[in-house]
């Protein structure tokens, strides 16, 4: 509630908001958006300002309009079926092409857009994607571009409408059009295994998820359109701060039914798409999108690098200093100099900053790499191991709780020798997606070796641990992988549970314990539970 006040203050507080808010209150403007895709947290920062009612005072009566992949939201508005759409870098090839579109805001700083293809033999690199089949949408065109500049014949490709659901790719079709937002999720969950092809890897990197209005639309009410845009932006900032909140609007009333966790998968990548923390929601650079034009032109998918007058919308949000000017020339003079300047600082830092931002997400990327199995995403052998050293420390210092489950997928040399290693792939990253749901945020899951995974559970005791075990048991045992084929692997596990006592000295010991649990599980003939126990008294 506290949020809703302080960004209405925010608004009302911008040049000209109050003026529109009056004339809302007497007859709001019908206006319409036309989104790219179906309801999901892509448009987010629109549900949130439609919610607390901001177009509204703003003097607009917002209708959303759900998308699909046959629509092209140039075209709707170019038609003139709606006021503002929601596009992408190839805005600039439809105002070439004669649409009279017109950007008005940059939500997403690096575009979503990658080709996810079937992981199967021969289809390694993008390049292998020529003689298959691409499941493509209306407006990717800057996946042409990245596969023309990666020297993929595109007559060698055959395009298939798409269907809005990557699961395509477990029913013949070797590799579709994808926003890393929310496909690889669907993938995962469904135990596809998959394989990216990211243009930015090629250094094609574009805007994403842009904002724009019709031509006419904005020479008719130009004040109207810097007001969506201010109000859709302060949307975008609630949006961010109270994502579950958002979230929960979604699912109940834009999208009823859908998970949850893959709208809380969505918004986390938006966040990282939009660097919020370092460059201004919303924020366009003429630029970039010179360079953006350079980039299609290349590709043979535009006449002309230069970029169409009247194609960016830059409302003069400048005070008025007219005042000053009849008295004061000579100071305005300087005033503007200094202004100049500190405009021309500004936009180096603000180059600067993305820069850093580049080169830290980057860093953060490869760090991710070193410690991350790349098969399932949990963390590997070395990464695992010393973390779970220093919860081990930690425990012991505090006198805590601690747990350790040691996982083995029963029989999985079988299905290896049997179905071979992509479906052995499979069988391991749907048992790593039945640990993500069982256990908790802050348990430290870990590959430590082919079909053998350890999960560290801090502030766990003997009986809290064999409750998680008993959850993830009879989850693992719900998991069922349908191959291509039409063949079925029903899944098992071995678990053995060791909970810290006084005597453990090292983690070693503690994970030896684990092992020892987990063997006497797999000797009474695995697909069940066994709890270590210290030994009694004169015991060996």
């Amino acid at each position: 509630m506290l949020g809703a006040v302080v960004a209405a203050v925010l608004l009302a507080a911008l040049p000209g908001f109050a003026a529109e808010a009056g004339a809302a209150r007497a007859e709001p403007l019908p206006v319409t958006l036309q989104l790219k895709w179906f309801h999901q947290f892509q448009f987010a920062g629109y549900y949130a300002a439609l919610e607390k009612g901001w177009f509204r005072e703003a003097g607009m009566d917002v209708r959303l309009v759900a998308g699909s992949p046959a629509i092209d939201p140039a075209r709707v508005v170019a038609d003139g079926k709606a006021e503002f759409g929601i596009g992408n870098s190839s805005l600039v090839i439809d105002r070439e092409q004669g649409a009279p579109v017109m950007v008005v805001a940059a939500i997403f700083q690096h575009s979503p857009f990658v080709i996810l293809a079937r992981r199967s033999a021969g289809l390694d690199s993008v390049r292998d994607l020529a003689g298959r089949t691409l499941m493509v949408e209306a407006h990717s065109a800057e996946l042409t571009a990245y596969l023309r500049h990666s020297g993929v014949p595109m007559d060698r490709i055959l395009q298939v409408p798409h269907t809005g659901d990557a699961r395509a790719l477990a029913a013949g079709v070797d590799a579709c059009t994808a926003y890393t937002t929310t496909e690889p999720y669907d993938l995962i969950r469904a135990g596809i295994p998959y394989v990216t092809f990211n243009p930015r890897e090629a250094g094609i990197d574009y805007y994403g998820d842009t904002l724009f209005t019709g031509e006419r639309f904005a020479a008719e009410h130009p004040e109207l359109v810097r007001a969506f845009r201010r109000v859709a932006l302060a949307g975008w900032r609630y949006a961010l701060d109270h994502s579950d909140e958002i979230i929960d609007l979604i699912a109940t009333r834009y999208a009823p039914g859908i998970d949850r966790g893959k709208l809380a998968f969505e918004a986390e990548e938006i966040r990282r798409l939009m660097i919020s923390d370092v460059v201004d929601v919303g924020y366009v650079s003429a630029a970039r999108w010179q360079r953006i034009a350079e980039g299609f032109v290349a590709a043979g998918l535009l006449k002309s690098p230069a970029i169409p007058a009247g194609f960016l919308f830059e409302p003069d949000e400048q005070p008025d200093l007219r005042w000053l000017y009849g008295g004061l020339s000579g100071l305005t003079l300087v005033v503007l100099g200094v202004s100049a300047i500190a405009h021309r600082f500004h936009r180096l830092n603000g180059r600067l900053q993305q820069e850093i931002a580049a080169r830290k997400v980057l860093e953060d990327s490869l760090i991710a790499l070193a410690a991350t199995d790349p098969l399932t995403g949990v963390r590997n052998r070395r990464s695992f191991m010393a973390v779970s050293e220093e919860e081990f420390v930690r425990a012991r210092r505090f006198e805590h709780p601690m747990a350790v489950l040691a996982l083995d997928i029963d029989h999985f040399k079988r299905v290896n020798d049997t179905w071979g290693h992509p479906a052995g792939d499979r069988v391991i990253r749907a048992v790593v997606d039945a640990c993500r749901l069982c256990l908790r945020e802050f348990d430290i899951i870990g590959r430590l070796g082919g079909e053998e995974f350890t999960a560290l559970l801090p502030e766990a005791d003997a009986l809290s641990a064999m409750r998680a075990a008993e959850r993830l048991h009879e989850a693992v045992g719900d998991v069922v992988v349908t191959l291509e084929c039409g063949a079925v692997i029903q899944v098992t596990v071995s678990i053995g549970v060791a909970a810290l006592t006084g005597d453990h000295r090292s983690l070693a010991e503690l994970l030896s314990h684990a092992d020892q649990a987990l063997y006497a599980a797999k000797q009474a003939g695995r697909n069940r539970i066994s709890l270590w126990q210290p030994p009694l008294p004169g015991e060996a």
